[in-house]
């Protein structure tokens, strides 16, 4: 046990965290940063050949690069700190996920209903797909291996089975290192897997064994199987829409060649367009500020799961331009006693000049864009007393049992992202958000204006949590075309917009 000891005079081992055959995690502090920030330290089982000790360094080394790679471009994999070889033992340093896995939430006898699953399924294939996209397999899906972090609620996915390998080099009888060390849990992988042939459908197998745990609350190792075909037996265990059953039978069938090959082919499958009938609705993500000062070459992409499998990614940048009078944050920009081209002031009178002045370019901190909203921004009305229909933990107000959702709605279902419950009065065509609608989200962040196809589409107002404001035209999510930002003392930044980046300005905008 290396409790108290500190490694390569740096890193502080506070408290063993588990252990098991191919190594043991600590927690340790980093005692080069100021307030010694916690991280999580892995040290690799010790290797006692020579040989495989050089070898074991060559793929020590190899499978560092490719985590450091992973951990570097997706946040949703902890990123590695340090690798290094300390008394001929190896040791990984990586971030600490402030969190809990996924087994207090999937556990025995507990069962999930399945829009719960829907939603966690996505989750998981989400990140997956990015690690697939690399051609890297997992190979040790499970709940403990899951990690929902607490500051936003999403999953992190820890615990790479190719580093388990390292640990794991053994020497058959002619003398010859084996590296096809079999990686995984019992339950969660195929038999190909078992035969020390993984591919990347058993991580898809391995996430639909956890889905069908989530549905049945019976581990998957105590699931029956067919004696002739392999076949899990699980349907009369869970109560479970056909279609989604159909979508979990695939993901675990005995013959991977059948099985969904990618995490990315199944997550397709989950889509809202692949089943008969809507689960809770998609809904636009909702761009939030997280630096008190975003550079106009920073920029942060905002991408959350929504409802069954929507995934949008937003690109904003906001940025100084100028200073103008406090408007009325309740109005569209057009109505905020503002100069227009229609003003009857003078430029002497407003202190600023119209758009068409010969001084209004891009670079000029007097231009002004003012947009008119297309969708009026009402009072939200009170929820009649009882919900027209559920789907699944959505409530639905204005559509009758088994009518199209087409026309006009109400929509409130649980939003994990961001607490509580949100709620989307509107328009719907064919179950999508298309026309004017209003979406407050469960954190109070609220958008009124054009949709088209579940995305900002048109001219709206964004109302951020913090009093912050754009109102003006957006474009697939972002803020695109003419708009104005407003801060939450009242002060305008207005211009030309283009991918969420406002045109012709370097400088700083406070938005905290």
């Amino acid at each position: 046990m290396l409790l108290g000891q500190i490694l390569r005079q740096r890193y502080k081992i506070v408290r063993l965290l588990g252990s098991g055959s191919f190594g043991v995690t600590y927690l340790a502090e980093d005692l080069d940063l100021p307030d010694h920030p916690l991280c999580v330290v892995k040290n690799l089982k010790q290797m006692q050949n020579p040989e495989d000790l050089q070898l074991a360094r060559v793929l020590f080394d190899r499978e560092a690069k490719v985590l450091y790679s992973l951990g570097n471009e997706c946040s949703q994999i902890p990123r590695l700190f340090a690798h290094f070889e300390e008394n001929g033992e190896f040791y990984l340093v990586q971030k600490f996920i402030d969190g809990h896995d996924l087994s207090g939430e999937i556990f025995p006898a507990k069962r999930l209903n399945e829009a719960e699953v829907t939603q966690l399924l996505q989750e998981i294939l989400e990140v997956l797909t990015f690690v697939h996209n690399k051609n890297i397999i997992h190979r040790d899906i499970k709940p403990q291996n899951l990690m929902r972090r607490k500051t936003d609620g999403k999953i992190v996915l820890i615990d790479f089975g190719a580093v388990k390998q390292i640990s794991a080099l053994v020497v058959n009888a002619q003398g010859q290192t084996n590296v096809s060390v079999i990686v995984g849990t019992y339950g969660y992988m195929p038999s190909e897997q078992l035969n020390g042939y993984p591919k990347l459908s058993s991580d898809v197998y391995a996430v639909g064994m956890l889905g069908i745990y989530a549905l049945t609350g019976i581990r998957p190792q105590e699931l029956p199987k067919n004696s002739e075909t392999l076949e899990v037996i699980w349907r009369n265990r869970a109560s479970v829409s056909p279609r989604l059953a159909d979508v979990l039978d695939k993901m675990v069938c005995h013959n991977f060649n059948k099985r969904y090959q990618t995490a990315s082919e199944a997550l397709q499958a989950l889509r809202p367009s692949s089943l008969p009938s809507p689960s809770p609705l998609p809904v636009p993500p909702l761009p939030t500020p997280t630096r008190r000062e975003l550079k106009l070459y920073q920029k942060v992409l905002i991408g959350t799961g929504v409802g069954v499998g929507v995934l949008i990614g937003v690109g904003l940048l906001f940025m100084s331009f100028w200073r103008q009078p406090t408007p009325d944050l309740e109005k569209p920009v057009a109505d905020s006693k503002q100069p227009t081209p229609d003003s009857q002031k003078t430029v002497a009178d407003s202190k600023q000049p119209t758009p068409d002045s010969p001084q209004t370019t891009p670079d000029s901190p007097q231009a002004t864009y003012d947009v008119q909203l297309v969708c009026p921004e009402t009072p939200i009305p009170p929820l009649p007393s009882t919900p027209d229909r559920k789907i699944g933990s959505a409530k639905v107000y204005g559509f009758p049992k088994n009518s199209p959702l087409t026309g006009k709605g109400i929509i409130i279902f649980p939003d994990r992202k961001f607490g509580g419950y949100s709620r989307y009065d509107g328009e719907l065509k064919n179950g999508v958000y298309s026309g004017c609608g209003n979406l407050v989200r469960g954190n109070g962040e609220r958008y009124v204006g054009q949709f088209d196809k579940n995305s900002f589409q048109g001219t709206g107002k964004f109302t951020f949590k913090n009093g912050c404001q754009y109102i003006g035209e957006f474009k697939n999510n972002q803020f695109d075309g003419q708009g104005t930002w407003i801060s939450k003392d009242g002060l305008r930044y207005s211009g030309i917009w283009q991918r969420g980046k406002l045109q012709g300005s370097n400088k700083v905008l406070s938005c905290q």
